[in-house]
């Protein structure tokens, strides 16, 4: 069998020209959609603000945490929002923490989670992230089993002990940068 150049270079090339037509339209997809991108995520983040710190009308970015926004009621401090991260069953699950001036947890809301459906994702349900609004401890939340959670400690989910943890994780990271920041923005 004797090789033929002319019948491998052409559909190479029109492969290579087909490949270079869609990477100039994916790219020019993207210089178009790429605003509208990063405007739709600033708004779901500022929503996501609102719902995690109700009692607040504004928020601006901190000067004291890179993770922190200080949610404002007027030209009154009502509380801080922040947007933590921590290792999940499934990897990385981003959460965001609202703690009123007082100190108490206002809300926690899961920003991204790839765990699994049915049991971790379960952490995306009210009735396991309302567990977290009390009085933030100073030590943390404590995750525990079986029921029964007293004052500063949060049931785990069953089946998903690993998903609770992680939650928890990010809130008590929320916690910590709380204390670094409160009253003085």
């Amino acid at each position: 069998m004797k090789f033929n150049a002319k019948e491998v270079l052409k559909p190479t090339l029109i492969l290579v020209l087909i490949c270079l037509v869609m990477t100039a339209f994916l790219a020019g997809t993207n210089l178009l959609t790429k605003d509208a991108i990063v405007a739709q995520q600033a708004k779901v983040a500022e929503e996501s603000r609102k719902v995690a710190l109700p009692t607040a009308d504004s928020f601006d970015k901190s000067t004291k945490s890179d993770i922190c926004y200080v949610g404002k009621k007027g030209s009154d401090i009502a509380g801080y929002v922040f947007t933590t991260e921590a290792g999940s069953y499934g990897g990385k699950i981003q959460v965001m923490t609202g703690i009123d001036k007082d100190g108490k947890v206002t809300g926690v809301i899961l920003l991204s989670t790839s765990d699994t459906p049915g049991l971790g994702l379960n952490a995306k349900k009210e009735s396991f992230r309302k567990q977290y609004q009390q009085k933030a401890p100073d030590n943390g939340f404590e995750v525990v089993k079986g029921g029964g959670a007293k004052e500063g400690q949060i049931n785990a989910m069953t089946g998903a002990t690993i998903s609770s943890k992680a939650v928890t994780t990010a809130v008590n990271e929320a916690i910590k940068e709380y204390q670094k920041v409160k009253g003085g923005e």
